[in-house]
């Protein structure tokens, strides 16, 4: 009778630990937030390679105070299709913004490809975009902050 219960407490344990153990999340997570709008640059971070060495960079522009200095940026991002998105980019010159070039992306998942980098946006709320852009022979690799206003 012993040897039941033990063989009988044995598969308990078992069956336990079997329901509290689970598969990791490897499923790419789908972005809740709209990416649609008009995005203002508001930070970027980086680097280069540079005969060799990594040449870091920064920019902190002020997107409530463009100016022509500053590397002031904005996007608007428009949805064209299922998981396609049109992106217009316009820069600050001349006390206006300019119109720069657009091209259409294709999301998968929270990757896409932009100008030829390969990208993956880290952060997407209401008010704030982040992406990383890596160039596919490694390059330079940038980091890029954008907020709604």
């Amino acid at each position: 009778m012993k040897t039941f219960r033990l063989i009988g407490m044995a598969l308990l344990a078992v069956v336990m630990c079997v329901n509290f153990a689970s598969c990791s999340d490897d499923d790419e997570e789908e972005i809740s937030a709209s990416l649609e709008g008009t995005w203002y640059y508001d930070y970027g971070e980086g680097w280069e390679l540079y005969n060799g060495n990594k040449e870091p960079w920064s920019t902190d522009p002020d997107p409530y105070n463009p100016n022509d200095r500053d590397a002031s940026t904005k996007m608007e991002i428009k949805k064209v299709g299922e998981n396609q998105y049109s992106i217009s980019t316009y820069y600050y010159d001349n006390g206006a913004w300019q119109y720069s070039e657009s091209e259409t992306i294709t999301l998968n998942g929270k990757s896409f490809k932009y100008d030829g980098d390969n990208c993956t946006i880290l952060t997407l709320t209401s008010k704030t975009l982040i992406y990383e852009a890596v160039e596919p022979n490694g390059e330079y690799y940038d980091k890029y902050t954008y907020i709604k206003m």
